[in-house]
């Protein structure tokens, strides 16, 4: 394998590599973090959906019991 050309080694000099990768440590850290925190407000609590197999968020249900059992028999 042939050792990097100079102007490679030149650019990553001046860039400051250990700066960059310490930024783009801290990006996805954030974003990780980001993630975690709007998942739990967006998921809630959830429960068992009648008369299926899956799980389905509690307020939805909560909100409008009548309707999901009548859009339930439709289907």
């Amino acid at each position: 394998m042939e050792p990097p050309a100079p102007d490679v080694l030149e650019w990553l000099q001046k860039v400051h590599v250990p700066t960059i990768v310490a930024v783009a440590v801290i990006g996805l850290l954030l974003r990780s973090c980001y993630r975690c925190l709007t998942k739990s407000k967006k998921n809630g609590k959830t429960m068992k959906a009648p008369g299926r197999n899956f799980r389905m968020s509690r307020s939805d249900f909560d909100e409008n019991p009548s309707a999901y059992f009548r859009n339930l028999r439709k289907k």
